[in-house]
């Protein structure tokens, strides 16, 4: 798995999605930073009355959270950016390079999966670095949080973001597809589908209410959490780790099926 992965490294090196993903999220988490140094130093734009809602004191999870996890946010831009990459590996039929050893089709999901969770983290991170110092050098002063919820809260958006993402990588799997994998990408990172599924689940007559109300404060419930600069309880684990393993499972055995010709 180790040399897949180092495969897939070597192929993301010179992807340009991936750079233009770090260029535009980048500039997305500096847009409150931008607003906050205009608020302070720009006269005409305090007078339009714009609410920067940063000031000295504020709770760092709470910058952090409206910069880049609101809105699903990055969610759905770490799932669009998984299905292009996974989809360009049919486009350009390095995917079959990379399953050429025996037991190639498990290890290249795996693989995936692991850079899913991977490649969340850095991006989680990279939000929280560029946050917080831009928030900083405009003139705002966030009172940063403990060592501990830091970790809950970095390590929860990450997992998240990743169950969504694994859950795409397992869709562009099943259908090779460029353009479904970007629908499914939005549809999952927005919690679209959860929403559809929550109506579905409240309609159905005589269902047990346990059932009827298992997406309540499933994932996109989380990251709303997330959003606001709020900790989740720990059951937020055991819902993203459950869907990251399930997921996983399932692209094991789709990889496992389907043709890659």
């Amino acid at each position: 798995m180790l040399s897949m992965m180092k495969a897939l490294a070597y192929y993301l090196r010179g992807s340009n999605m991936v750079l233009a993903f770090v260029l535009v999220f980048v500039l997305c988490c500096s847009v409150e930073s931008i607003a906050i140094w205009m608020h302070f130093n720009v006269p005409w734009f305090a007078e339009m009355g714009i609410v920067v809602g940063v000031y000295d004191g504020v709770p760092s999870l709470m910058v952090w959270g409206s910069s880049f996890v609101t809105g699903s946010f990055l969610a759905m831009a770490h799932a669009v950016l998984v299905a292009a990459i996974t989809s360009d590996l049919f486009k350009r039929g390095y995917v079959k390079n990379l399953i050429q050893a025996k037991g190639g089709r498990a290890t290249l999901a795996l693989s995936l999966v692991a850079w899913c969770v991977l490649s969340a983290f850095a991006a989680t991170l990279m939000g929280v670095v560029v946050t917080e110092l831009g928030t900083r050098l405009a003139g705002c002063a966030p009172a940063l949080p403990s060592l501990a919820d830091f970790a809950q809260w970095v390590m929860q958006v990450t997992l998240c973001v990743s169950a969504y993402s694994v859950l795409t990588v397992m869709a562009v799997l099943l259908t090779k597809s460029e353009v479904a994998g970007m629908v499914i990408a939005i549809s999952l990172g927005a919690g679209g589908v959860e929403n559809i599924l929550r109506l579905l689940l409240a309609n159905i007559p005589g269902l047990a209410p346990a059932l009827r109300d298992c997406l309540d404060g499933y994932l996109a419930a989380d990251l709303s959490m997330l959003g606001s600069g709020a900790i989740c309880d720990p059951f937020s684990y055991v819902q993203s780790i459950a869907t990251i393993a399930v997921a996983t499972a399932l692209c094991v055995a789709v990889a496992k099926k389907r043709s890659f010709a």
